[in-house]
C-alpha cells in the first residue's frame, strides 16, 4: 500500500508548478491572485449594504431617504456585479496562464520519460505509461482548478466576513460560524483519507485496463490470426470490472461525505436564523442584522462547503498525480544533454572484459574483449540468444555494463554525453520502428534540417527511391502507425536509408537486411559496404553471407566469445562457424533446387 498523502505532496507539487512557470506565467498567476482577492472581498462587503438598506426601511424613527436607498441598493448590485466579472476575468487570465502550465508541463513530462533508460522502458506496458502522464495532467488540473477557484477564494471571502462581522459586534454568529467550519473540517478530515485510498486504488485500476487495451489494440494482427478475440475481450473486461468496482466505491464514499456535509450545512443554518429571530425579537439585533447574518450564511458557509470538496477534490488530484510524480522521481540517463558537440574521431572501438546482466540474474555477455581499428568492419555471428543485440545496446549506452570498460577512440563511453555519443553511431535495427509519419520525416529523423536531395539520395541507397516516387504522395506518403502500411522489408530499407542520413563514424547493422530477399540483399549489401569504407562497421547477422567480407569475426556463443578470426580463419578452424556455414550452405543449396523444380514443373 502506498503512504498518505502529506503537506510535503502538496509543496513538491507547487514546486513543479513554480519551476516549469515562464515569466509570462508567473504574471499571469500574480494577475489572477489580484482579482481572486478584489472579487472575494466585494463578494463579502455586498451583504452589508443590503443589510443597510433593509435598515433604513424597517427604522421606524425615520422616513428612509429614497436617494440613500437606491444608492445602497446601486452599491449592492454592482459588488455582485464586479463581483461575479471579476470573477469572469479572472477565469480567462488563468485560462492563459494554466494553458501555458500544461504545454510546459507536458513537454518535460515527454522529455523526461525519453530520457529513461532503456530497462525502465522495458518493464513498462506502452498504456500504463500513457495513462498514468494522462492521470498527473487531469490531477495537476484538478489541484490548480480547486486551489484558484475554490480554496483561495473561500478563504479570502471568509476573512472579509470575519472582519465585518466583528465591526457589527456579533461575535456570536462568528462563533457559530466557527463551529460550522470546525465540523466541517472533521468531517472532511474523516472522509479525506477514505476518499483518497479510493480514489489511488481506482487510478490504479484504470491505468491497468488502459494498459491491457492498449495491449490488445497493438496486437490486433495476431489477435486476428489467431481468432484470439474472446481472449483479449475477456482479459480487458475482468480489468474494466475491477475499474467498475473501484471507482463505484469512490463515488459510494463521496456520496457518504456529501450526505453528512448537507446534515452539518442544514443544522447550522437553522440554528443560526432561529438564534437570529430570537435576537430580533428581542431587540438586540436589527433586521438588516437578521439580513446580514442569513446572508452569510447561506453566501458563506456554502462555500466553505465547497471549500471541503476542494479538499477532496486536492486528494482525488493527488492520487492521480503520485504516478506521474514517482515518474519524475526516476532516476534519467546520465550526461543527457543537448548541446554536445559530435565525436570527430577515427572511430575505434574497444571493449574490455565487458559483462552484463539482466537484472542482476541473468547474464547476458561474460569477459567480452575485442577491438575494432579505425575504418573497419567486425561480424558478429551466434545463434539466437547468444548476446549479440546486447553488443549494440552497450555500445550505444541504452545498457550499461555491470563489469569492464567500453572505449571509443581511447576516451570511456561512459564519460561521453549521450547525445554526442549516439550522433556518432548510427544503427540499423533488426526491427525498425517507424513515426505515424511521411516517409521523408522517417528518413530524415536522424538529422534535423536534411534537406530533400539529401533524404532521395538515402533512399537511393537503401534501394528505397524506385519504389517511393511509384506513390501518389511520394516521400509525402504517410507510414501508419509504427509503419504499419509498409512491408517488413519496405520498413527495413527506410531504416538503412535514416542511417546513411547520418554518416556517422560507426555504422551498426544489426540483422539489417534479414526482411529482403536475396537479390535485394545482394544490392543493398553493396551500397552499405561503399557508404561505410570510410566508417568502423559492426554487422551483426545470422546469414554468414553478410559477414565474409568483414575484417574480423567473432562468435558468440551463451555471451561468450568462442572464436574469432576472418572467414577464411574460421572455415579452418572447423568450429562451430565452420558448422554454421556448412549447415546455411545446405539450406541455400536446397532452396535453390527446389526453385529450379518448380520452375522446371511450370514448364510442362
Amino acid at each position: 500500500m502506498r503512504p498518505p498523502l502529506k503537506l510535503s505532496a502538496f509543496r513538491e507539487v507547487l514546486a513543479l508548478v513554480w519551476k516549469n512557470a515562464t515569466p509570462f506565467v508567473k504574471r499571469r498567476l500574480f494577475i489572477t491572485l489580484a482579482l481572486l482577492t478584489i472579487s472575494s472581498v466585494l463578494t463579502g462587503l455586498g451583504p452589508v449594504a443590503l443589510k443597510l438598506v433593509v435598515d433604513r426601511f424597517t427604522d421606524q424613527s425615520q422616513r428612509p431617504i429614497l436617494s440613500g436607498v437606491f444608492l445602497l441598493i446601486a452599491l449592492y448590485v454592482l459588488s455582485q456585479f464586479l463581483s461575479r466579472a471579476i470573477g469572469e476575468i479572472r477565469g480567462l487570465v488563468y485560462a492563459r496562464a494554466e494553458r501555458r502550465m500544461f504545454r510546459r508541463l507536458s513537454e518535460q513530462l515527454l522529455e523526461h520519460v525519453m530520457r529513461l533508460p532503456m530497462r525502465f522502458h522495458q518493464e513498462r506496458q506502452t498504456g500504463a505509461i500513457q495513462q498514468t502522464l494522462d492521470n498527473g495532467l487531469q490531477g495537476f488540473q484538478m489541484i490548480m482548478h480547486h486551489l484558484i477557484f475554490t480554496a483561495l477564494p473561500v478563504l479570502a471571502e471568509f476573512g472579509t466576513v470575519v472582519v465585518v462581522l466583528l465591526s457589527f459586534h456579533h461575535p456570536e454568529f462568528l462563533a457559530l460560524f466557527c463551529a460550522a467550519i470546525i465540523c466541517y473540517a472533521a468531517t472532511f478530515a474523516f472522509f479525506a483519507m477514505r476518499i483518497a485510498k479510493a480514489a489511488d486504488t481506482a487510478s490504479a485500476a484504470h491505468v491497468a485496463s488502459t494498459a491491457a487495451m492498449t495491449d490488445a489494440v497493438m496486437n490486433y494482427v495476431t489477435v486476428k490470426l489467431f481468432a484470439a478475440e474472446r481472449v483479449v475481450r475477456d482479459r480487458l473486461s475482468g480489468a474494466l470490472q475491477r475499474t467498475e468496482s473501484e471507482w463505484v466505491d469512490f463515488f459510494r464514499r463521496y456520496a457518504m461525505n456529501g450526505l453528512c456535509v448537507a446534515a452539518i450545512y442544514a443544522m447550522f443554518l437553522a440554528t443560526a436564523v432561529l438564534y437570529a429571530a430570537y435576537q430580533v425579537q428581542r431587540g438586540r439585533m436589527s433586521i438588516g442584522d437578521f439580513v446580514l447574518v442569513n446572508t452569510y450564511m447561506l453566501q458563506v458557509i456554502r462555500p466553505v462547503e465547497m471549500m471541503g470538496y476542494a479538499m477532496q477534490g486536492f486528494s482525488q488530484g493527488f492520487a492521480m498525480l503520485r504516478s506521474m510524480m514517482d515518474l519524475f522521481r526516476e532516476t534519467p540517463e546520465p550526461h543527457a544533454g543537448d548541446d554536445e558537440d559530435p565525436l570527430t574521431g577515427p572511430g575505434e572501438i574497444r571493449f574490455e572484459n565487458v559483462r552484463v546482466s539482466y537484472d542482476g540474474k541473468r547474464t547476458i555477455l561474460r569477459d567480452v574483449s575485442f577491438t575494432v581499428p579505425p575504418g573497419k568492419t567486425l561480424g558478429i555471428v551466434g545463434k539466437s540468444g547468444a548476446g549479440k543485440s546486447s553488443l549494440v545496446r552497450l555500445l550505444t549506452r541504452l545498457y550499461e555494463p555491470d563489469e569492464g570498460e567500453i572505449w571509443i577512440d581511447g576516451v570511456r563511453a561512459s564519460a561521453l554525453s549521450l547525445p554526442s555519443l549516439r550522433r556518432a553511431i548510427a544503427v540499423v535495427p533488426q526491427d525498425t520502428e517507424l513515426f505515424n509519419e511521411s516517409l521523408a520525416f522517417n528518413i530524415g529523423i536522424g538529422k534535423p534540417g536534411s534537406s530533400r536531395y539529401e533524404i532521395e539520395h538515402a533512399a537511393k541507397v537503401a534501394n528505397l527511391h524506385e519504389f517511393i516516387m511509384k506513390l501518389p504522395q511520394g516521400f509525402e506518403t504517410n507510414v501508419g502507425e509504427r509503419g504499419i502500411k509498409l512491408s517488413g522489408g519496405e520498413r527495413q530499407r527506410v531504416s538503412i536509408a535514416r542511417a546513411a542520413m547520418m554518416r556517422p563514424r560507426v555504422y551498426v547493422f544489426d540483422e539489417s537486411t534479414s526482411s529482403l530477399d536475396s537479390r535485394t540483399e545482394q544490392d543493398i549489401l553493396a551500397n552499405l559496404r561503399e557508404i561505410s569504407k570510410a566508417s568502423t562497421t559492426l554487422v551483426i547477422a545470422h546469414r554468414l553471407s553478410t559477414v565474409v567480407h568483414a575484417d574480423q569475426i567473432i562468435v558468440l556463443d551463451e555471451g561468450t566469445i568462442v572464436e574469432r578470426g576472418t572467414h577464411q580463419d574460421l572455415l579452418a578452424q572447423t568450429g562451430k562457424y565452420a558448422q554454421l556455414w556448412s549447415a546455411q550452405q545446405k539450406e541455400r543449396a536446397a532452396e535453390e533446387s527446389n526453385v529450379t523444380a518448380l520452375r522446371r514443373d511450370a514448364l510442362y
